[in-house]
């Protein structure tokens, strides 16, 4: 019987009973993704896959001596991303939420940890792309760093170029680290994947693969794919923070205006 094949057919929800069955869900969840943040193609959809790894977490939950130290539903990209650049402060991910009372079990986190309760919350769409952190010296872009595993990540300085709205020169000469996303619109997507087909190779599965795959492969490819687009979320930076990016020429926008070269911060942090 071929073991690959059994093992696709249980379901992602299944709680594994057995330690032979959360070995061969870890190596699914671990095989996915890797397929997700270090290559061009995504073997299980979001879906599927946040719910393998709650079953994974589950199946720790009675048996933690499984895991053997080694928890990837804790660990930044599942932890199979890594990178030889050593972040200021760590790139850490979203995690996720699939129920109301998994909203107020984390509220409740929260308040414990605010030890006061929240004020309130701000609530915008998230963008799914390639997380970036673009590093400046004396207002200089010097440096392109991807998440990796949320210490260390990997150079792309070369696929600067590439991405539309991320200035290469600020208006003041600042040491400064800006954290945002980049990623694929529709349009960029589908005429990515023209391009793609018509140079004889596989389109992109989803413009979330695409992204990173048309940035790594930038270093190499001997055909240009349509420019990336830098977006990012507010929720990071503080008002006065957004307002200083503005004056020194990295402009805050909103990702909901869906307009490519409208920059946007999520993070802002002085480099010493």
């Amino acid at each position: 019987m071929d073991h690959t094949a059994e093992t696709d057919r249980i379901p992602a929800t299944h709680i594994p009973a057995t330690q032979g069955e959360y070995m061969d869900a870890v190596a699914r969840a671990t095989a996915a993704a890797s397929a997700y943040y270090t290559s061009e193609d995504i073997v299980m959809d979001d879906g599927a896959y946040d719910a393998l790894v709650r079953s994974i977490a589950k199946a720790q939950e009675t048996h933690p001596e499984w895991s053997g130290g080694q928890d990837i539903t804790t660990a930044v990209a599942a932890g199979v991303a890594s990178g030889d650049v050593a972040h200021t402060v760590p790139m850490l991910s979203l995690d996720n939420t699939f129920s109301e009372t998994d909203l107020d079990e984390w509220e409740a986190s929260l308040t414990k940890r605010l030890v006061r309760p929240v004020d309130g919350f701000t609530v915008e769409p998230k963008m799914d792309g390639l997380a970036l952190a673009a590093r400046y010296r004396a207002g200089k872009l010097v440096q392109l760093i991807t998440r990796g595993d949320g210490t260390h990540g990997e150079d792309v300085t070369f696929a600067a170029a590439h991405i539309v709205g991320l200035p290469t020169e600020l208006s003041e000469p600042v040491d400064v680290e800006v954290r945002g996303e980049v990623l694929l619109t529709d349009e960029q997507f589908a005429r990515a994947n023209e391009l793609r087909l018509s140079h004889g190779e596989k389109p992109f599965s989803y413009a979330r693969s695409g992204s990173a795959g048309a940035l790594r492969g930038a270093k190499d490819r001997t055909y240009a794919i349509p420019p990336l687009s830098r977006f990012g979320s507010r929720r990071r930076a503080c008002a006065a923070a957004r307002g200083w990016t503005s004056q020194i020429g990295h402009p805050v926008g909103s990702p909901r205006t869906g307009r490519p070269g409208n920059a946007a911060a999520s993070s802002v942090a002085l480099l010493t």
